[in-house]
């Protein structure tokens, strides 16, 4: 995507960004309540992205350019301004989300069909179920197991828990990670329809991030057909395993840039509402100011390192570190900054402070992102940190 094009598209998917935050209090309060909400433009214009033009007749066009929402460039330009509105609606919206991923670059024709053709159909929430209670996203020591009934006819059962799955309780079909045997290429993904026998969903409570409606996922001897087995027509090595590094890559700058909109959310609610500042507030609020534009560029750096090679995640990881330790700083300050009262008086700087802890545990953490980016600079990968 070329400077004027990208310029383009972010002009014009700002323009949506009121409609999130017009409706994220609400959701907040009341997450069932997205359902009433699935014809707002925005919310249309999210749950397609990630279709690719073969299934996607409606793209978001700007200037007669189609955008699919493909590149990780488009992604995290256009969750960065979204989440400006706010982040607990672009994560609760009906749409591909993370195991769109996994289908466009893993699944066979057959698999494409099944799944685009449900979220073409009407709104479609969709699962990415990876994370357990005992392992978190460690996907090398996942529990849930897919064994073999009969040699003959490929036929599996898959049993095991998934945790703080995002609309695991509305999504109507998804992607699992399962272990069929010993070692890395022992992991296997399946797709799931949310009618299978065995499978149930709950919804947790949670304090930040609540339009999605974290889940937890369980299934109890639930057949897996062969036809369900996603990667089945590539190598062990190219699938599995390799597809949970592969949406980590990929999504972690768009992690990073909803960190980012809240960020700056914030700090131009700061500026907007906050009068006769002193000397050290407003020295305070320029060096947030450098921070929003330094961490942006950086976002920017990452997508596109991944959309040359989606091998290139350390990029990507010290995006995301940078991002989430802004959000938090910034949302603290917001409320120390408006004073006693502050999370009581001032409901959307409440909401993306709490938000704002939940980017930490997506995509992983700041502490494994961070081993992440040491691993890579003993390997020469990058030069400095």
């Amino acid at each position: 995507m070329n400077i004027e094009k990208t310029n383009a598209f972010e002009e014009a998917i700002k323009s949506y960004s009121q409609e999130f935050r017009d409706i994220g209090l609400i959701i907040d309060e009341q997450p069932d309540r997205l359902h009433e909400f699935t014809d707002l433009a925005s919310v249309q214009l999210l749950s397609r992205m990630m279709i690719p033009s073969e299934y996607n007749d409606h793209p978001f066009i700007i200037n007669n350019t189609k955008f699919y929402g493909l590149t990780c460039i488009e992604r995290v330009i256009g969750t960065e301004w979204l989440s400006y509105g706010d982040a607990g609606v672009v994560v609760g919206c009906p749409g591909p989300s993370l195991s769109g991923i996994i289908i466009q670059d893993f699944a066979d024709e057959q698999q494409k069909e099944q799944y685009y053709s449900k979220l073409l159909s009407k709104p479609c929430w969709t699962f990415f179920a990876l994370t357990e209670p005992n392992k978190g996203s460690d996907a090398m020591h996942i529990e849930t197991n897919m064994k073999k009934v009969n040699a003959c006819d490929g036929q599996r059962l898959l049993n095991g828990e998934k945790y703080f799955i995002g609309n695991g309780t509305r999504a109507e079909i998804g992607v699992v990670f399962a272990r069929t045997t010993t070692g890395p290429i022992g992991i296997e993904m399946c797709l799931i329809e949310k009618d299978s026998d065995g499978f149930s969903a709950e919804a947790l409570d949670t304090l930040g991030l609540r339009a999605p409606k974290l889940s937890r996922l369980t299934f109890q001897n639930v057949r897996i057909n062969e036809e369900q087995i996603i990667g089945r027509h590539l190598s062990p090595l190219k699938r599995g395993m390799h597809g949970a590094i592969t949406v980590f890559n990929k999504m972690r700058p768009t992690v990073a840039a909803m960190a980012l909109g809240v960020s700056q959310a914030t700090y131009d609610y700061m500026i907007t509402n906050k009068k006769n500042l002193s000397l050290d507030q407003q020295q305070k609020l320029e060096h947030f100011q450098n921070e929003l534009i330094t961490t942006r560029n950086l976002i920017r750096q990452a997508a596109l390192e991944v959309d040359i090679n989606p091998r290139n995640g350390y990029v990507g990881s010290i995006a995301k570190v940078r991002a989430t330790s802004l959000v938090k700083q910034i949302t603290q300050y917001a409320l120390d900054l408006f004073g006693e009262g502050a999370f009581f008086e001032h409901p959307y700087l409440n909401k993306w402070f709490r938000d704002a802890f939940a980017f930490e545990n997506m995509e992983g953490t700041s502490n494994i992102l961070k081993l992440n980016i040491f691993q890579s600079y003993m390997n020469g990968k990058i030069s400095y940190v």
